[in-house]
């Protein structure tokens, strides 16, 4: 009885689902594995022999029929729904795709405006919610009323609305600055630049996390600024490495990323904020708060400029929380003289900051655009970290379910450099460990971004095969066959 109905079950799944027992014929191809997977789906849909809503074979079966390690068919569905020419659905299966069905959104997009998403960067979820989009929309449409002032050269000031927006968004963090002290810089990473040339000369030392963000190792370079990095726990810098850093090594700044850190998501406790903050004060070591984050956080500790704002640079950057296309942060500095050398190097790197994105930033703060972004971005985050956890299980990484990216550190014989030329094809971003690290070997750890412009399901099988791909050696799970 048990075997009829099972019988019965594959024929109604079968017509439900229109599920194929499609098996390709890869002996002449001379391409990867995974790579001739994805042109045999394609040819066999422009030969009739798959149409629209067509389910595929599971991975595992194909794997089976094929005689292929699950890993490489895993990779030629994922290169399949890049094309777009499958998707998957969580618990029902892959199917081919409808045409123009792929993405509604898609059919209104201008083709020459396409671009393909920088997956080394740690980028945000992408909300899809209609009536946010169209919130969102609404913000840019009402700039057009008033274009022409923004078009212009604008000086140092700003207006009172904009500064009224920026202390009402800097207030969510546990800041209160006054309007006039809020400064504007392009982004995060100018901030950087335009603070340290500041304050300090080629040459100087700046300490940092020894496991920090690369943004920073860059500028250093392009300024000529050593990078000195210390020792750290699960809380951040040690305390007693800073203290003897400031003693013995004439440091300058101390840069911290200190809430979500990029790349560990570990949060600094507010006791240490406390201790580090203590230390820079009485050696008059100014801190470089970068705090990209911090607005994604529901249980941050204040930070190090509320604590010291009398020796900390203050970097609240938009590119995380809503968006890196918006090239704008808000900075804050230890002093008023501090706070005119740092619109000098504005003026001279970058003339000023974009009037439409101050505008646009202004638009989404006051109608609470930007606080709702920011909110679905954090939700969306959470959502992903349990699929990530679930996914990951019996793994070592660290990650916050406020944050959109984790630290995976690689078991067995895995190298970072074979792991990710091995999970280069997915579409999630893995940076490994050499990127991060300021002196010494670095780990065999990887950042994995959860992020971009990819859909829960897709981001649920590329985390599929980089599970699967923890689990085989690299001998077994070679890029070739």
């Amino acid at each position: 009885m048990q075997a009829l109905y099972s019988q019965y079950a594959v024929i109604f799944e079968k017509i439900v689902y229109r599920m194929t027992d499609w098996c390709p014929d890869l002996t002449n191809s001379n391409s990867p594995r995974y790579i001739a997977i994805a042109d045999s789906i394609e040819d066999d849909i422009s030969a009739g022999r798959l149409g629209a809503g067509d389910r595929l074979p599971a991975q595992r079966q194909l794997a089976s029929s094929l005689g292929l390690d699950f890993t490489t068919v895993a990779r030629g569905y994922a290169e399949a729904r890049r094309r777009g020419i499958i998707s998957s659905q969580v618990g029902s299966g892959t199917f081919v795709t409808k045409p123009g069905d792929s993405e509604a959104a898609a059919q209104s997009r201008d083709p020459r405006r396409t671009c393909t998403p920088d997956f080394s960067m740690n980028l945000p979820p992408e909300p899809t919610d209609a009536a946010l989009t169209a919130k969102m929309q609404e913000g840019f449409a009402a700039l057009t009323s008033d274009l022409f002032p923004l078009l212009r050269y604008q000086t140092f000031e700003t207006s009172e609305l904009d500064s009224r927006a920026a202390v009402k968004w800097l207030e969510s963090v546990g800041l209160s600055p006054s309007p006039e002290q809020v400064l504007y810089s392009p982004g995060a990473q100018s901030a950087l630049i335009n603070a340290l040339v500041s304050f300090t000369y080629p040459g100087d030392k700046i300490a940092c996390e020894n496991i920090t963000y690369p943004g920073i190792r860059s500028v250093c370079a392009q300024l000529n600024l050593n990078l000195l990095g210390l020792e750290t726990d699960e809380g951040g810098i040690l305390t007693e490495a800073f203290e003897k850093a400031c003693r013995m090594q004439d440091i300058k700044a101390l840069y911290v990323n200190p809430t979500l850190h990029n790349p560990t998501a570990r949060t600094v406790p507010y006791q240490r904020r406390k201790d580090l903050a203590a230390i820079a004060q009485r050696f008059g070591i100014p801190i470089l708060e970068d705090d990209a984050y911090g607005q994604l956080s529901n249980k941050a500790p204040l930070p190090f400029a509320a604590i010291a704002p009398d020796v900390t640079w203050y970097i609240g950057s938009l590119s995380k929380c809503l968006g890196a296309g918006l090239r704008l942060a808000y900075v804050l500095a230890p002093n008023k003289g501090m706070a005119w050398q740092f619109s000098r190097a504005v003026r001279t790197s970058q003339v000023m900051v974009s009037p439409l994105s101050i505008a646009l930033a202004t638009r989404w703060i006051e109608d609470g655009t930007a606080s709702e972004l920011r909110d679905r971005i954090r939700s969306e985050s959470t959502a992903r970290q349990i699929m990530a956890t679930k996914r990951l299980a019996g793994h070592e990484f660290s990650s916050d379910s406020d944050g959109f990216h984790l630290w995976l550190t690689l078991p067995n014989d895995w190298s970072r450099s074979t792991f990710v030329s091995q999970t280069r094809s997915l579409q999630i971003g893995i940076v490994e460990s050499d990127a991060f690290a300021v002196v010494g070997a670095a780990p065999e750890a990887v950042r994995i971004s959860l992020g971009g412009p990819i859909t829960r399901e897709q981001l649920a099988n590329s985390l599929d095969v980089v599970a699967h791909t923890l689990n085989a050696s690299p001998q077994r799970a070679s890029v070739y066959f």
